[in-house]
């Protein structure tokens, strides 16, 4: 952090996130914190995002214009959340998961830009299809029986909605990353077994510890995650160069 007089009244202080690769200018006359990054943009001041509940990593911009309150209507706002390891714990006091990220692993990926549609009242990515499984990702972890209020719907069926999509589909190679949020994802569902293990007659589930509700740990998470997977496979000899040992 860094203090910078322009003037008498206006005193600019440089922050940096290092870790993110991410940098802010706060001015003192406007109170604005604008994004070096988005030039256009600053923290809004109201980071409740009705969409993503329980989700303690994120930082929202807004338009100054908006910020300086010139339009009651915005187009867009973007949503800044960092990549890791997606963990999640219940929250006995709200009865929702409380999710965080654990970076302690990230070398490449430091973070994911989601825009705020208004209009249409849903999140998007910039990224596809990377974006779309981390985005997915979020939402499956987040996700409550009651829908957002955001989107009008629960986390779960938003998180399927973008898996289905024509963005989360490739015939190409998946890299590394593509991987590691895919197996997060299957990571979701539950663990089903035999029981007895030499009988098929009866099962044995093994719910996860994550945080969400039984309900909301889905079965096809792991199915949907896999057949994304191998059709990704499906023409590897084609892309030999992409292909990892």
């Amino acid at each position: 952090m860094m203090c910078e007089n322009t003037s008498q009244s206006d005193t600019i202080i440089h922050i940096h996130l290092t870790r993110l690769g991410l940098a802010f200018e706060y001015n003192s006359r406007t109170t604005n914190i604008t994004s070096r990054e988005y030039s256009d943009m600053c923290i809004d001041e109201d980071q409740w995002l009705e969409t993503l509940t329980g989700l303690t990593f994120g930082l929202l911009l807004s338009p100054l214009s908006v910020n300086n309150h010139e339009m009651r209507h915005h187009p867009y706002r973007k949503l800044i959340v960092p990549f890791g390891t997606i963990q999640g714990k219940r929250n006995k006091d709200t009865n929702h998961p409380t999710v965080t990220i654990d970076r302690l692993s990230v070398k490449s990926q430091q973070y994911f830009v989601f825009i705020l549609n208004d209009r249409l009242k849903m999140l998007q990515s910039t990224d596809s299809p990377t974006g779309w499984f981390y985005l997915s990702l979020l939402h499956a972890m987040t996700s409550h029986p009651l829908p957002d209020e955001y989107t009008g719907m629960t986390g779960m069926k938003r998180a399927f909605q973008l898996l289905k999509s024509a963005g989360s589909w490739s015939d190409q190679p998946f890299n590394e990353l593509c991987s590691n949020i895919l197996g997060q994802i299957a990571s979701i569902s539950p663990i089903v077994n035999y029981y007895p293990e030499h009988l098929t007659c009866m099962e044995k589930i093994d719910w996860n510890s994550n945080g969400l509700p039984y309900s909301m740990q889905h079965f096809g998470y792991y199915l949907i995650a896999q057949k994304i997977l191998n059709s990704s496979q499906l023409f590897n000899f084609m892309y030999p160069s992409m292909i990892s040992h």
